[in-house]
């Protein structure tokens, strides 16, 4: 698995500043960090964390516990993470799964989940809603006012101001980003709070390992253990039209062929954020 690292439209033809909160929007929990969102498995209430940068959705040991999720007698999954082989076990199998009275499944409408459990600390969270069930939405996510919404209608391509996106297996979504002048591709990851940028990152910012060695180390943590990563500030981050200046974003050295950077909730966070997969766009609300 990926280390690591809402949506009633009104008017869907004229997205914009003027674009209105849906009444049928999610409440989230946006207080440590992170961003919760309340989801009903088989009836019984979790809090997941909203996660594109995550492949797969899946819930803990401590929740499979604590809900009563039943094991899949068919299906087991190997999860690996920051510290190589993590662990392996049946997955749950959840009949239902609703956010916001939005049916969720991961390949036919009226299926269910088949979900694998970790033992990891997810803080505070039941588990990931990731890519593999997210994917068939759009997201209208608003950090400002801890409140997202989800819907399946395609946002109009020629949506003004949309960026362009691209799809990583499918289930993940690739954005280009400019970094104090260069061009690099970013994950839209909200499961990160924090913006990261890998080695193939540094190698196109022209940042070797002499230049980074003085940025102060920050450990993080990860699924399969705990990392050491630099912080280092820059001059300008734009994605379409929205531009942060003076960005303190964290460095590894750590390779990843698919992409330079992982845009965290740092930056998500800031601006309502229209997110559509079936369209391929990503688009910031007001600011």
């Amino acid at each position: 698995m990926m280390r690591r690292r809402a949506v009633l439209l009104s008017g869907l033809a004229s997205l914009g500043a003027s674009a209105a909160p849906s009444d049928a929007a999610i409440p989230i929990d946006v207080s440590n960090g992170s961003c919760l969102v309340p989801v009903l498995l088989d009836r019984r209430l979790a809090r997941m964390r909203l996660d594109t940068g995550a492949e797969v959705t899946l819930v803990t040991h401590a929740a499979v516990a604590r809900l009563g999720l039943r094991p899949d007698p068919w299906v087991g999954t190997t999860l690996r993470g920051a510290g190589g082989l993590v662990e392996r076990r049946a997955n749950v199998d959840v009949g239902s799964a609703q956010a916001g009275g939005v049916k969720l499944f991961q390949r036919l409408p009226g299926g269910g989940l088949s979900l694998p459990v970790t033992n990891s600390d997810l803080g505070g969270a039941d588990g990931l809603l990731g890519g593999d069930v997210l994917h068939h939405y759009i997201l209208d996510l608003d950090i400002p006012s801890a409140r997202l919404a989800l819907q399946v209608v395609a946002l109009p391509s020629h949506s003004i101001g949309a960026v362009p996106l691209q799809s990583l297996r499918g289930v993940l979504l690739l954005a280009p980003v400019q970094l104090d002048g260069h061009a690099l591709t970013a994950l839209v990851d909200t499961g990160a709070s924090t913006s990261l940028i890998n080695a193939r990152g540094l190698y196109r910012l022209g940042l070797v390992p002499a230049l980074t060695v003085h940025d102060p180390a920050v450990p993080m943590l990860a699924v399969g253990g705990e990392s050491i990563v630099r912080r280092r500030q820059f001059t300008e981050l734009r994605i379409g039209a929205m531009k942060v200046t003076e960005p303190t974003i964290l460095t590894e050295t750590v390779p990843e062929p698919a992409y330079d950077l992982v845009l965290g909730l740092d930056v998500l966070g800031r601006q309502r954020l229209l997110l559509s997969y079936p369209a391929l766009t990503l688009q910031f609300i007001g600011g």
